[in-house]
């Protein structure tokens, strides 16, 4: 006998419940921007105005979140910014197109986020250069010699100063002092959490990346650290691999010109050693979407240098990686920013400089897209 399907309600068939993948535009619509929207589509007055317009009038709806779209994508992905420095539409049209290949690959659940110190620092924690400043100061180091070596990116040094004048156990305080607290979660964090729910990776010590998620629910954390970072990731946990150790064990977190050396490789970074490893496994077989990372001369940049010499040696194709980065001061710095981040199989999305919401409305503009193409 025929099973029949169920009918479809009212609500299922006429799509009513799709309603709520609009948020963003329905607050846009009913808030204090959305006045003319709102006259223009007679529901100015109502208590719920997006919502009868949706169910009224879906076409003119659409119409209506298409002109919004089109100008969120245009703020938020620099247009204005990129068109003035550069004088016409050439990189703005570069930074469209790298924007929506990252959301084709978010699309086929292939990106895994790289988060930095950068996006530590709306949660009230200072950036790593602000943490060294205050560990010198801990310290007794001279200002000067502290802020000489900041200048060269000589940031192992500056530790290597510290543990040689005073000991680790000034430094691990410090480092409990500054991070070991619970911080208030960015909405970056919160977006993040919303797109990826399987493996992250973070050079952070502290905790915002495990509170974001158990504040948003649903699936629980597995935290890997450098002693465990081959460990098999857990398929019923998001897996967050803190490449350079956790504040909740201070002791175990990598500091040190000493302890880089023993986790990269003296000199020249060694392939065989665990997070060269697991680097170079995320590298070659995930789109890594680097938030937050300065992504200059680091031990991390020099791995990724390594891959992508080894690749091209061997013709062999990469995974696109994506950086959501500050744009230069003029197009020849641009060029030449651009070119630096390539060479290491990254491809740069800009933002105007100083400018750091910039990371999570594109963020959310990508959780967006992410709900208006399904």
């Amino acid at each position: 006998m025929a099973i029949v399907p169920a009918p479809l309600t009212w609500c299922e068939e006429d799509r009513h419940h799709k309603y709520s993948d609009y948020r963003d535009f329905n607050d846009w619509f009913d808030g204090a921007e959305g006045v003319g929207a709102r006259e223009a589509a007679k529901v100015a007055g109502l208590a719920n105005p997006s919502k009868a317009f949706f169910v009224g009038d879906r076409r003119e709806y659409g119409v209506a979140f298409e002109g919004w779209r089109q100008r969120q994508r245009t703020q938020w992905l620099s247009r204005e910014a990129l068109i003035e420095l550069c004088t016409d539409a050439h990189w703005a049209d570069r930074n469209a197109t790298r924007f929506d290949q990252l959301c084709d690959q978010i699309a086929l659940a292939n990106v895994v986020p790289f988060v930095g110190a950068g996006l530590s620092q709306p949660g009230g924690f200072p950036t790593w250069k602000d943490h060294l400043r205050q560990q010198g100061r801990t310290a007794g180091l001279p200002l000067d010699d502290v802020e000489a070596m900041l200048a060269a990116g000589e940031y192992e040094g500056i530790v290597h100063a510290i543990e040689d004048r005073l000991g680790q156990p000034v430094f691990r305080q410090e480092l409990r002092d500054a991070f070991a607290r619970n911080g208030t979660i960015p909405p970056a964090d919160y977006l993040i959490a919303e797109l990826f729910s399987d493996t992250l990776i973070t050079t952070n010590y502290d905790r915002l990346l495990e509170q974001a998620f158990d504040v948003g629910g649903g699936r629980p954390v597995q935290v890997l650290t450098p002693a465990t970072v081959l460990t098999t990731p857990d398929a019923e946990s998001v897996t967050i691999l803190k490449l350079h150790g956790d504040i909740a064990a201070p002791g175990g977190c990598i500091l040190s010109r000493n302890q880089y050396a023993i986790a990269y490789g003296e000199g020249t970074f060694n392939p065989s050693l665990p997070i060269p490893q697991a680097l170079d496994y995320y590298f070659r077989n995930s789109s890594l979407l680097f938030l937050g990372c300065s992504l200059n001369q680091d031990r991390t940049v020099q791995v990724f240098e390594a891959i992508m010499n080894r690749a091209l040696a061997e013709s062999a194709d990469l995974p696109q990686h994506f950086a959501i980065e500050q744009l230069p001061g003029d197009e020849e710095a641009l060029i030449v920013r651009n070119a630096a981040l390539l060479r290491i199989g990254v491809t740069p999305i800009w933002f105007p400089a100083n400018t750091f919401e910039f990371i999570e409305e594109i963020l959310r503009l990508a959780r967006n897209e992410m709900l208006f193409r399904r």
